[in-house]
């Protein structure tokens, strides 16, 4: 194998590697998105997944009851983030922002205060028998960690139920048009509920996976911004899990290469520059796909029952 073959193949099994921390958070927020609410602390519920996965791993010495209180930690912050904005109809803006902040300093005063520490190596390439043999896609797909497949799995999963269960057609009229979804018979703020909090269980899901087979330990704010690109490739995406696939393969495509090139040493570029290249991606996708998508009708708007 030449050198640029094994750099290109370095490059896109990173790709595949670090998306599921932005493509987990992305998918739950299409859907909480979809029904109406919108979650700007996205950031917050990744660092409370990664600080709830690396103490549960520690604690228990399983990396899936790590992904468990992961999960948990993320739907803490989006129970009081629905709490807000749907009972009690406060801005959703202001309530994320708020959310986020607090994911940061509980984050840090938790971790400064229950002293664990140590690294941890979990979720190691799983190799497929004989897929892994596929020249380039083999060793670049099939060598991957557990829950990159599961990863790439919830993406079907997730497009199927949004646009072929009665519960995504219950999710995108309640996101679209929620008195009808009221006469109809259905519950507005359940369904609100139930989407903010599948929102908060995939960043968890997220923010335990970087702390768990990404960094291998907790670090504060770890995440660095990476709920905020999560938020763009939504938009990106159109809400649709395909397309929001796409977006952030881009991304950790970019954000690979950079890690690639600063570990080689093969340009005499300041690191910083490489550790900004993905952001600056993602803001220009973001200008030029922004002005063409359409969200739902109702997002950001608290629904009182019997009122359009």
């Amino acid at each position: 194998m030449g050198v640029y073959e094994a750099s290109i193949i370095a490059v896109l099994t990173g790709m595949f590697r670090i998306s599921p921390v932005l493509l987990l958070p992305a998918l739950g927020e299409a859907m909480s998105e979809r029904a109406g609410v919108f979650n700007v602390g996205l950031e917050g519920y990744m660092l409370m997944g990664a600080l709830f996965g690396y103490y549960g791993a520690i604690l228990t010495g399983n990396p899936w009851a790590g992904i468990a209180m992961g999960i948990v930690g993320g739907m803490l912050l989006s129970v009081v983030h629905a709490y807000f904005t749907i009972t009690q109809k406060a801005n959703q803006i202001l309530c994320g922002i708020a959310l986020w902040i607090l994911g940061m300093g509980l984050t840090s005063f938790i971790f400064r205060a229950v002293e664990i520490s140590g690294g941890v190596k979990y979720f190691e390439p799983v190799v497929l028998p004989g897929l892994s043999k596929i020249p380039l896609l083999g060793p670049v797909l099939f060598q991957q960690n557990a829950i990159v497949y599961i990863t790439l799995l919830l993406v079907f999963f997730f497009a199927f139920v949004l646009f072929r269960t009665p519960f995504g057609l219950i999710t995108r009229g309640t996101g679209d048009n929620p008195l009808a979804v009221d006469i109809a018979g259905r519950n507005v703020s359940l369904i609100r509920y139930a989407n903010v909090l599948i929102c908060g269980a995939m960043a968890g899901f997220g923010g335990a996976y970087m702390s768990l087979a990404i960094l291998d330990r907790f670090v504060e704010n770890m995440t660095a911004g990476r709920g905020f690109v999560a938020l763009a490739l939504v938009i990106f995406g159109n809400w649709n899990p395909w397309w929001i696939l796409g977006g952030t393969l881009i991304f950790t495509l970019v954000d690979s290469f950079q890690i690639h090139i600063q570990a080689a040493g093969a340009i005499l570029v300041p690191y910083p520059f490489l550790l900004m290249s993905p952001y600056v991606l993602a803001l220009i996708i973001l200008i030029f796909s922004g002005r063409k998508a359409v969200g739902a009708a109702k997002l950001f708007i608290p629904y009182t029952k019997g009122e359009d």
